[in-house]
Protein backbone atom coordinates (compact mmCIF):
# COMPACT_ATOMS: atom_id res chain seq x y z
CA UNK A 1 0.00 0.00 0.00
CA UNK A 2 1.21 3.55 -0.72
CA UNK A 3 2.58 5.65 2.17
CA UNK A 4 -0.01 8.11 3.58
CA UNK A 5 1.60 11.14 1.93
CA UNK A 6 1.78 9.48 -1.48
CA UNK A 7 -1.81 8.29 -1.10
CA UNK A 8 -2.96 11.86 -0.42
CA UNK A 9 -1.15 13.09 -3.53
CA UNK A 10 -2.76 10.39 -5.66
CA UNK A 11 -6.20 11.24 -4.26
CA UNK A 12 -5.67 14.90 -5.11
CA UNK A 13 -4.67 14.06 -8.68
CA UNK A 14 -7.57 11.70 -9.24
CA UNK A 15 -10.14 14.13 -7.86
CA UNK A 16 -9.18 16.58 -10.63
CA UNK A 17 -9.49 14.04 -13.46
CA UNK A 18 -12.64 13.21 -15.43
CA UNK A 19 -14.02 9.83 -14.39
CA UNK A 20 -13.26 8.44 -17.85
CA UNK A 21 -9.54 9.06 -17.20
CA UNK A 22 -9.77 7.86 -13.59
CA UNK A 23 -11.11 4.51 -14.78
CA UNK A 24 -8.30 4.22 -17.32
CA UNK A 25 -5.69 5.03 -14.65
CA UNK A 26 -6.66 1.95 -12.64
CA UNK A 27 -4.83 -0.29 -15.10
CA UNK A 28 -1.49 1.39 -14.33
CA UNK A 29 -1.06 -0.13 -10.88
CA UNK A 30 -2.96 -1.99 -8.20
CA UNK A 31 -2.04 0.90 -5.89
CA UNK A 32 -3.78 3.35 -8.21
CA UNK A 33 -6.77 1.06 -8.30
CA UNK A 34 -6.92 1.18 -4.50
CA UNK A 35 -6.76 4.97 -4.45
CA UNK A 36 -9.45 5.13 -7.13
CA UNK A 37 -11.81 3.28 -4.82
CA UNK A 38 -11.69 5.99 -2.17
CA UNK A 39 -12.48 8.81 -4.62
CA UNK A 40 -15.69 10.28 -3.05
CA UNK A 41 -16.83 12.43 -6.02
CA UNK A 42 -18.61 11.02 -9.07
CA UNK A 43 -19.46 13.34 -11.95
CA UNK A 44 -20.93 11.54 -14.94
CA UNK A 45 -21.22 13.96 -17.86
CA UNK A 46 -21.67 12.78 -21.42
CA UNK A 47 -19.30 15.50 -22.63
CA UNK A 48 -16.40 14.06 -20.64
CA UNK A 49 -17.39 10.39 -20.33
CA UNK A 50 -17.74 9.63 -24.04
CA UNK A 51 -15.08 9.48 -26.72
CA UNK A 52 -14.90 11.89 -29.65
CA UNK A 53 -15.78 9.03 -31.97
CA UNK A 54 -19.30 8.78 -30.52
CA UNK A 55 -21.64 11.23 -32.17
CA UNK A 56 -23.61 13.28 -29.65
CA UNK A 57 -27.19 12.02 -29.33
CA UNK A 58 -26.54 8.76 -31.16
CA UNK A 59 -27.30 5.28 -29.80
CA UNK A 60 -23.55 4.58 -29.65
CA UNK A 61 -23.05 7.73 -27.59
CA UNK A 62 -25.72 6.68 -25.08
CA UNK A 63 -24.46 3.11 -24.82
CA UNK A 64 -20.86 4.23 -24.25
CA UNK A 65 -21.98 6.59 -21.50
CA UNK A 66 -24.03 3.89 -19.77
CA UNK A 67 -21.19 1.37 -20.06
CA UNK A 68 -18.63 3.76 -18.56
CA UNK A 69 -20.90 4.67 -15.64
CA UNK A 70 -21.68 1.02 -14.88
CA UNK A 71 -17.95 0.22 -14.91
CA UNK A 72 -17.23 2.87 -12.30
CA UNK A 73 -20.14 1.93 -10.07
CA UNK A 74 -19.20 -1.74 -10.15
CA UNK A 75 -15.72 -0.88 -8.88
CA UNK A 76 -17.17 1.22 -6.05
CA UNK A 77 -19.98 -1.04 -4.94
CA UNK A 78 -20.36 -0.72 -1.17
CA UNK A 79 -18.16 2.40 -0.91
CA UNK A 80 -19.14 5.72 0.62
CA UNK A 81 -19.66 8.39 -2.08
CA UNK A 82 -20.06 12.02 -1.09
CA UNK A 83 -21.02 13.46 -4.49
CA UNK A 84 -23.02 11.75 -7.25
CA UNK A 85 -23.86 13.66 -10.43
CA UNK A 86 -25.38 12.53 -13.75
CA UNK A 87 -25.72 14.98 -16.65
CA UNK A 88 -27.13 13.36 -19.76
CA UNK A 89 -30.16 13.67 -22.03
CA UNK A 90 -33.04 11.53 -20.81
CA UNK A 91 -33.94 8.52 -22.99
CA UNK A 92 -35.81 5.27 -22.42
CA UNK A 93 -32.61 3.27 -22.44
CA UNK A 94 -30.99 5.59 -19.90
CA UNK A 95 -34.05 5.45 -17.61
CA UNK A 96 -33.66 1.68 -17.19
CA UNK A 97 -30.12 2.11 -15.87
CA UNK A 98 -31.00 5.17 -13.80
CA UNK A 99 -33.08 2.93 -11.53
CA UNK A 100 -29.96 0.89 -10.76
CA UNK A 101 -27.89 4.01 -10.24
CA UNK A 102 -30.44 5.29 -7.73
CA UNK A 103 -29.95 2.04 -5.86
CA UNK A 104 -26.22 2.81 -5.75
CA UNK A 105 -26.97 6.32 -4.45
CA UNK A 106 -29.10 4.90 -1.63
CA UNK A 107 -26.54 2.29 -0.58
CA UNK A 108 -23.63 4.78 -0.73
CA UNK A 109 -25.22 7.40 1.59
CA UNK A 110 -24.72 10.15 -0.99
CA UNK A 111 -24.85 13.68 0.42
CA UNK A 112 -24.74 15.70 -2.81
CA UNK A 113 -26.97 14.44 -5.63
CA UNK A 114 -27.60 15.79 -9.15
CA UNK A 115 -29.74 14.26 -11.88
CA UNK A 116 -29.65 16.78 -14.74
CA UNK A 117 -31.56 14.96 -17.49
CA UNK A 118 -32.87 17.96 -19.44
CA UNK A 119 -32.64 17.21 -23.20
CA UNK A 120 -30.63 19.62 -25.31
CA UNK A 121 -33.63 19.75 -27.67
CA UNK A 122 -37.15 19.06 -26.43
CA UNK A 123 -38.82 18.27 -29.75
CA UNK A 124 -42.15 17.71 -27.98
CA UNK A 125 -40.59 15.32 -25.47
CA UNK A 126 -42.53 15.79 -22.23
CA UNK A 127 -41.78 12.56 -20.37
CA UNK A 128 -39.88 12.82 -17.11
CA UNK A 129 -37.77 10.28 -15.26
CA UNK A 130 -39.82 8.93 -12.37
CA UNK A 131 -37.70 8.87 -9.22
CA UNK A 132 -37.93 5.49 -7.45
CA UNK A 133 -39.65 5.71 -4.08
CA UNK A 134 -36.60 4.24 -2.33
CA UNK A 135 -34.80 7.56 -2.87
CA UNK A 136 -37.49 9.30 -0.83
CA UNK A 137 -37.53 7.03 2.21
CA UNK A 138 -36.17 8.17 5.56
CA UNK A 139 -32.80 6.41 5.25
CA UNK A 140 -31.93 8.20 2.00
CA UNK A 141 -33.42 11.62 2.65
CA UNK A 142 -31.62 12.00 5.98
CA UNK A 143 -28.24 11.85 4.19
CA UNK A 144 -28.95 14.35 1.39
CA UNK A 145 -27.63 17.88 1.81
CA UNK A 146 -27.58 19.26 -1.76
CA UNK A 147 -29.96 18.08 -4.51
CA UNK A 148 -30.39 19.10 -8.15
CA UNK A 149 -33.18 17.48 -10.17
CA UNK A 150 -33.76 18.26 -13.83
CA UNK A 151 -36.44 16.64 -16.00
CA UNK A 152 -37.71 14.23 -13.35
CA UNK A 153 -41.06 13.51 -11.74
CA UNK A 154 -41.82 12.21 -8.28
CA UNK A 155 -44.66 11.44 -5.95
CA UNK A 156 -44.14 11.56 -2.21
CA UNK A 157 -44.69 8.28 -0.37
CA UNK A 158 -47.43 8.20 2.25
CA UNK A 159 -44.83 7.90 5.03
CA UNK A 160 -42.57 10.64 3.73
CA UNK A 161 -40.54 12.02 6.61
CA UNK A 162 -38.83 14.92 4.87
CA UNK A 163 -35.29 16.10 4.16
CA UNK A 164 -34.00 16.98 7.64
CA UNK A 165 -30.46 17.92 6.50
CA UNK A 166 -31.10 19.40 3.05
CA UNK A 167 -29.35 22.74 2.53
CA UNK A 168 -29.70 23.38 -1.21
CA UNK A 169 -32.43 22.34 -3.69
CA UNK A 170 -32.40 23.09 -7.42
CA UNK A 171 -35.49 21.94 -9.38
CA UNK A 172 -35.75 22.33 -13.17
CA UNK A 173 -38.52 21.07 -15.47
CA UNK A 174 -39.91 18.79 -12.78
CA UNK A 175 -43.33 17.16 -12.76
CA UNK A 176 -44.96 17.17 -9.33
CA UNK A 177 -48.31 18.23 -7.89
CA UNK A 178 -48.64 21.51 -6.01
CA UNK A 179 -49.49 19.62 -2.80
CA UNK A 180 -46.50 17.25 -3.03
CA UNK A 181 -44.19 20.16 -3.75
CA UNK A 182 -45.54 22.10 -0.77
CA UNK A 183 -45.27 19.04 1.50
CA UNK A 184 -41.72 18.38 0.37
CA UNK A 185 -40.59 21.98 0.86
CA UNK A 186 -42.36 22.18 4.22
CA UNK A 187 -40.16 19.31 5.40
CA UNK A 188 -36.90 21.11 4.56
CA UNK A 189 -36.41 23.01 7.80
CA UNK A 190 -32.67 23.48 7.16
CA UNK A 191 -32.86 24.56 3.52
CA UNK A 192 -30.93 27.76 2.77
CA UNK A 193 -31.01 27.89 -1.06
CA UNK A 194 -34.00 27.09 -3.30
CA UNK A 195 -34.45 27.47 -7.06
CA UNK A 196 -37.50 26.36 -9.07
CA UNK A 197 -37.36 26.71 -12.85
CA UNK A 198 -40.15 25.98 -15.36
CA UNK A 199 -42.54 24.17 -13.07
CA UNK A 200 -46.07 24.72 -14.39
CA UNK A 201 -48.35 24.15 -11.41
CA UNK A 202 -51.32 26.23 -12.59
CA UNK A 203 -51.73 26.73 -8.86
CA UNK A 204 -50.17 28.74 -6.06
CA UNK A 205 -46.57 27.96 -5.17
CA UNK A 206 -46.67 28.27 -1.42
CA UNK A 207 -45.16 27.02 1.81
CA UNK A 208 -47.19 28.09 4.84
CA UNK A 209 -44.94 26.42 7.42
CA UNK A 210 -41.86 28.43 8.44
CA UNK A 211 -38.61 27.89 6.56
CA UNK A 212 -36.34 29.43 9.20
CA UNK A 213 -33.05 28.85 7.32
CA UNK A 214 -34.02 29.91 3.78
CA UNK A 215 -31.75 32.71 2.57
CA UNK A 216 -32.10 32.56 -1.24
CA UNK A 217 -35.24 31.94 -3.33
CA UNK A 218 -35.54 31.91 -7.12
CA UNK A 219 -38.71 31.24 -9.13
CA UNK A 220 -38.20 31.41 -12.90
CA UNK A 221 -40.48 30.83 -15.88
CA UNK A 222 -43.08 29.01 -13.77
CA UNK A 223 -46.78 29.03 -14.60
CA UNK A 224 -48.23 29.68 -11.17
CA UNK A 225 -51.07 31.77 -9.75
CA UNK A 226 -48.96 33.22 -6.96
CA UNK A 227 -45.90 32.78 -4.74
CA UNK A 228 -46.16 32.71 -0.96
CA UNK A 229 -43.35 31.70 1.40
CA UNK A 230 -42.96 32.00 5.14
CA UNK A 231 -39.22 32.65 5.19
CA UNK A 232 -38.25 34.99 8.00
CA UNK A 233 -34.50 35.04 7.23
CA UNK A 234 -34.75 35.37 3.44
CA UNK A 235 -32.05 37.69 2.08
CA UNK A 236 -32.32 37.39 -1.71
CA UNK A 237 -35.29 36.84 -4.05
CA UNK A 238 -35.20 36.30 -7.82
CA UNK A 239 -38.39 36.20 -9.90
CA UNK A 240 -38.43 35.78 -13.68
CA UNK A 241 -41.49 35.34 -15.89
CA UNK A 242 -45.09 36.49 -15.86
CA UNK A 243 -46.23 38.82 -13.11
CA UNK A 244 -48.34 37.25 -10.36
CA UNK A 245 -49.12 37.99 -6.69
CA UNK A 246 -46.09 37.66 -4.42
CA UNK A 247 -46.39 37.31 -0.66
CA UNK A 248 -43.11 37.61 1.21
CA UNK A 249 -44.46 39.80 3.98
CA UNK A 250 -42.81 37.59 6.62
CA UNK A 251 -39.38 38.17 5.05
CA UNK A 252 -38.44 41.31 6.93
CA UNK A 253 -34.71 40.74 6.30
CA UNK A 254 -35.02 40.56 2.50
CA UNK A 255 -32.36 42.91 1.11
CA UNK A 256 -31.81 41.89 -2.51
CA UNK A 257 -34.54 41.44 -5.18
CA UNK A 258 -34.29 40.80 -8.92
CA UNK A 259 -37.59 40.97 -10.82
CA UNK A 260 -37.78 40.16 -14.55
CA UNK A 261 -41.40 40.56 -15.65
CA UNK A 262 -42.61 39.67 -19.13
CA UNK A 263 -45.85 41.55 -18.53
CA UNK A 264 -46.48 45.27 -18.61
CA UNK A 265 -45.92 46.99 -15.27
CA UNK A 266 -47.59 50.26 -14.34
CA UNK A 267 -46.00 52.94 -12.22
CA UNK A 268 -48.87 52.49 -9.75
CA UNK A 269 -47.93 48.81 -9.30
CA UNK A 270 -44.28 49.68 -8.77
CA UNK A 271 -45.07 52.24 -6.10
CA UNK A 272 -48.01 50.62 -4.32
CA UNK A 273 -47.45 46.85 -4.48
CA UNK A 274 -43.68 46.37 -4.55
CA UNK A 275 -42.90 48.37 -1.39
CA UNK A 276 -45.46 46.22 0.44
CA UNK A 277 -44.05 42.97 -0.95
CA UNK A 278 -40.43 44.05 -0.40
CA UNK A 279 -40.60 46.30 2.67
CA UNK A 280 -36.93 46.07 3.65
CA UNK A 281 -35.23 45.72 0.25
CA UNK A 282 -31.96 47.61 -0.19
CA UNK A 283 -31.04 46.48 -3.74
CA UNK A 284 -33.78 46.23 -6.37
CA UNK A 285 -33.50 45.29 -10.03
CA UNK A 286 -36.69 45.54 -12.09
CA UNK A 287 -36.98 44.71 -15.77
CA UNK A 288 -40.33 45.10 -17.51
CA UNK A 289 -42.38 46.87 -20.13
CA UNK A 290 -43.48 50.08 -18.44
CA UNK A 291 -46.81 51.86 -18.70
CA UNK A 292 -46.61 55.37 -17.23
CA UNK A 293 -49.84 57.11 -18.39
CA UNK A 294 -48.96 60.41 -16.72
CA UNK A 295 -46.01 62.81 -16.41
CA UNK A 296 -46.93 64.05 -12.92
CA UNK A 297 -45.95 62.78 -9.49
CA UNK A 298 -48.07 60.03 -8.01
CA UNK A 299 -49.49 60.90 -4.61
CA UNK A 300 -50.25 58.62 -1.63
CA UNK A 301 -47.75 55.94 -2.65
CA UNK A 302 -45.89 53.53 -0.37
CA UNK A 303 -42.20 53.93 0.35
CA UNK A 304 -39.07 51.86 -0.18
CA UNK A 305 -37.87 52.92 3.23
CA UNK A 306 -34.48 51.14 3.01
CA UNK A 307 -33.77 51.10 -0.73
CA UNK A 308 -30.22 52.23 -1.55
CA UNK A 309 -29.46 50.74 -4.98
CA UNK A 310 -32.02 50.69 -7.79
CA UNK A 311 -31.73 49.36 -11.34
CA UNK A 312 -34.66 49.83 -13.71
CA UNK A 313 -34.62 48.33 -17.20
CA UNK A 314 -37.75 49.64 -18.88
CA UNK A 315 -39.19 49.18 -22.35
CA UNK A 316 -41.64 51.90 -23.36
CA UNK A 317 -44.02 52.53 -26.21
CA UNK A 318 -43.84 55.76 -28.19
CA UNK A 319 -46.92 57.17 -26.47
CA UNK A 320 -45.14 57.11 -23.09
CA UNK A 321 -42.03 58.96 -24.25
CA UNK A 322 -43.41 62.25 -22.90
CA UNK A 323 -44.36 60.71 -19.54
CA UNK A 324 -40.86 59.76 -18.37
CA UNK A 325 -40.87 62.65 -15.92
CA UNK A 326 -43.29 60.64 -13.75
CA UNK A 327 -40.40 58.30 -12.87
CA UNK A 328 -39.45 61.00 -10.37
CA UNK A 329 -42.17 59.43 -8.22
CA UNK A 330 -39.87 56.46 -7.67
CA UNK A 331 -37.08 58.70 -6.42
CA UNK A 332 -39.54 60.38 -4.11
CA UNK A 333 -40.59 56.98 -2.73
CA UNK A 334 -36.97 55.99 -1.98
CA UNK A 335 -35.58 58.69 0.32
CA UNK A 336 -32.33 56.78 1.08
CA UNK A 337 -31.46 55.97 -2.54
CA UNK A 338 -27.74 56.31 -3.26
CA UNK A 339 -27.24 54.65 -6.67
CA UNK A 340 -29.78 54.77 -9.49
CA UNK A 341 -29.34 53.03 -12.85
CA UNK A 342 -32.05 53.71 -15.42
CA UNK A 343 -31.85 51.68 -18.63
CA UNK A 344 -34.66 52.89 -20.81
CA UNK A 345 -35.63 51.83 -24.33
CA UNK A 346 -38.01 54.25 -26.01
CA UNK A 347 -38.73 55.16 -29.62
CA UNK A 348 -38.69 58.95 -29.85
CA UNK A 349 -36.79 61.97 -31.13
CA UNK A 350 -34.25 64.27 -29.53
CA UNK A 351 -35.69 67.43 -27.98
CA UNK A 352 -36.09 70.09 -30.68
CA UNK A 353 -35.76 73.09 -28.39
CA UNK A 354 -38.82 75.18 -29.12
CA UNK A 355 -41.17 73.37 -26.75
CA UNK A 356 -40.87 74.26 -23.03
CA UNK A 357 -39.66 71.60 -20.59
CA UNK A 358 -42.05 70.78 -17.78
CA UNK A 359 -40.94 70.71 -14.16
CA UNK A 360 -42.13 69.27 -10.85
CA UNK A 361 -42.08 70.68 -7.31
CA UNK A 362 -38.71 70.39 -5.61
CA UNK A 363 -38.05 67.16 -3.76
CA UNK A 364 -34.47 66.82 -2.46
CA UNK A 365 -32.75 63.46 -2.92
CA UNK A 366 -30.14 64.01 -0.25
CA UNK A 367 -28.43 60.62 -0.53
CA UNK A 368 -28.23 60.18 -4.31
CA UNK A 369 -24.54 60.11 -5.30
CA UNK A 370 -24.54 58.13 -8.55
CA UNK A 371 -26.93 58.41 -11.52
CA UNK A 372 -26.48 56.32 -14.68
CA UNK A 373 -28.90 56.48 -17.63
CA UNK A 374 -28.50 54.28 -20.72
CA UNK A 375 -30.67 54.62 -23.80
CA UNK A 376 -30.51 58.38 -23.23
CA UNK A 377 -31.48 60.00 -26.54
CA UNK A 378 -32.31 63.43 -25.06
CA UNK A 379 -35.99 63.22 -25.90
CA UNK A 380 -38.25 65.66 -24.08
CA UNK A 381 -39.36 63.23 -21.35
CA UNK A 382 -35.80 62.08 -20.62
CA UNK A 383 -34.51 65.65 -20.43
CA UNK A 384 -37.28 66.62 -18.02
CA UNK A 385 -36.50 63.67 -15.74
CA UNK A 386 -32.75 64.29 -15.92
CA UNK A 387 -32.98 67.98 -15.05
CA UNK A 388 -35.44 67.35 -12.20
CA UNK A 389 -33.11 64.73 -10.73
CA UNK A 390 -29.83 66.68 -10.90
CA UNK A 391 -31.45 69.85 -9.57
CA UNK A 392 -32.69 67.90 -6.53
CA UNK A 393 -29.52 65.87 -5.87
CA UNK A 394 -27.20 68.18 -3.90
CA UNK A 395 -24.57 65.46 -3.21
CA UNK A 396 -24.51 63.89 -6.69
CA UNK A 397 -20.94 62.75 -7.37
CA UNK A 398 -21.15 60.98 -10.74
CA UNK A 399 -23.59 61.45 -13.64
CA UNK A 400 -23.25 59.11 -16.61
CA UNK A 401 -25.33 59.40 -19.77
CA UNK A 402 -25.09 56.62 -22.37
CA UNK A 403 -27.02 57.09 -25.64
CA UNK A 404 -26.81 53.33 -26.30
CA UNK A 405 -29.39 51.20 -24.51
CA UNK A 406 -27.51 48.66 -22.39
CA UNK A 407 -29.28 45.55 -23.73
CA UNK A 408 -28.63 46.60 -27.35
CA UNK A 409 -24.87 46.43 -26.93
CA UNK A 410 -23.44 43.26 -28.41
CA UNK A 411 -21.00 41.04 -26.52
CA UNK A 412 -18.23 41.77 -29.00
CA UNK A 413 -18.44 45.50 -28.30
CA UNK A 414 -20.38 46.44 -31.43
CA UNK A 415 -23.65 48.30 -31.43
CA UNK A 416 -26.42 48.04 -33.96
CA UNK A 417 -28.28 51.28 -33.34
CA UNK A 418 -28.28 55.03 -34.07
CA UNK A 419 -25.34 56.57 -35.89
CA UNK A 420 -22.46 58.58 -34.46
CA UNK A 421 -24.05 61.74 -35.87
CA UNK A 422 -27.15 61.13 -33.77
CA UNK A 423 -25.03 60.41 -30.69
CA UNK A 424 -23.13 63.66 -31.19
CA UNK A 425 -26.42 65.54 -31.32
CA UNK A 426 -27.53 63.88 -28.06
CA UNK A 427 -24.28 64.86 -26.33
CA UNK A 428 -24.58 68.47 -27.49
CA UNK A 429 -28.17 68.78 -26.24
CA UNK A 430 -27.30 67.15 -22.89
CA UNK A 431 -24.40 69.46 -22.14
CA UNK A 432 -26.38 72.55 -23.16
CA UNK A 433 -29.24 71.84 -20.79
CA UNK A 434 -27.03 70.73 -17.89
CA UNK A 435 -25.07 73.99 -17.78
CA UNK A 436 -25.94 75.83 -14.58
CA UNK A 437 -28.06 72.97 -13.30
CA UNK A 438 -25.41 70.40 -12.39
CA UNK A 439 -23.12 70.92 -9.39
CA UNK A 440 -19.48 71.88 -10.19
CA UNK A 441 -18.38 68.97 -8.01
CA UNK A 442 -20.33 66.40 -10.04
CA UNK A 443 -18.29 64.32 -12.47
CA UNK A 444 -20.13 64.29 -15.82
CA UNK A 445 -19.51 61.45 -18.25
CA UNK A 446 -21.38 61.35 -21.57
CA UNK A 447 -20.45 58.22 -23.50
Amino acid sequence: MSPPLMQDVLCTILLELPLKDVVRSSVLSSKWRFVHKINPKFRFDGKTMCSANSKYGSEQYTQEFIRNVNTVLQQHKGDFVGHFEVRFDLSRELAIHLDNWVGFVVSSNVQNLAFDLVPAEFRGHNDRYLLPSKLLDSASTSCLQNVQLGFVSFKLPSQFSGFPNLRKLDLQFIDVTAKDLEDMLSSCSCIAWLSIVRRHLDDELKVDLPLPSLLYLSVAHCRVTGVKFNAMKLKSFNCRGSRYPIDLTQSLELKDAHLYFFDSVTLEYTLSTLPTVLPSVEYLYLRATATLKTHTLLENTCRFSQLKYLQLELYMVYEDADNILSLASILRAAPLLENFELHISVCSFAHLGWEPLRSLPRCPHNHLTNLYISGFIACTGQLEFLLHTVENAPVLEVLTLDPAFRSDKKVGGGYDGPTDVFFSRVREISRRYLIGRISPTTKLCIL
